[in-house]
């Protein structure tokens, strides 16, 4: 079943009307009727009722209705969850720190900060020692780390 026509579907649906739902998609009226027959056609009954000056939805087209209008914000929903994915708001952080420095202030607010600008990002924290982060960040099992000592050697194959 393709999305194109389950749109067309609900114009039509919520118009009442295929010339309406023609203008409202900015399409001609003759491809929306053929688009509206062929889906008719898949689901194997009929969607609407129609007369020389009115169109009525059907028992079954009812019924699709609310199905369609679901299917297309679950599509509009995932679209927008891949758009806040590939910006980074959406997802997992990983963040390594060393003890001590949960005992300044400035990351205890910059942890609160995040959380509050990425609401959908699972922060996990977890609490290593700085060459153990740094093992850590080169077999990726963690995001990002913050270092008790900027002078820490990497450890050898970096």
């Amino acid at each position: 079943m393709e999305i194109r026509r389950l749109r067309y579907f609900v114009a039509v649906a919520e118009e009442l009307s295929f010339t309406r739902a023609a203008e409202r998609l900015h399409i001609a009226q003759p491809p929306l009727s053929i688009q509206i027959r062929a889906l008719e056609q898949e689901v194997g009954a009929r969607l609407f009722d129609r007369d020389q000056r009115h169109v009525f939805l059907t028992q079954a087209g009812k019924h699709l209705l609310g199905r369609a209008r679901d299917i297309l914000a679950s599509v509009e929903a995932a679209k927008a969850e891949v758009r806040c994915a590939a910006l980074g708001e959406v997802g997992s952080l990983h963040l390594g720190y060393a003890s001590s420095a949960m005992f300044t202030s400035s990351l205890t607010w910059a942890i609160k900060q995040f959380q509050s600008g990425f609401p959908h990002v699972l922060l996990t924290l977890h609490e290593m020692t700085s060459l153990d982060q740094l093992n850590a960040l080169h077999y990726r099992t963690l995001d990002a780390g913050i270092l008790r000592k900027s002078d820490v050697p990497a450890p050898s194959g970096y």
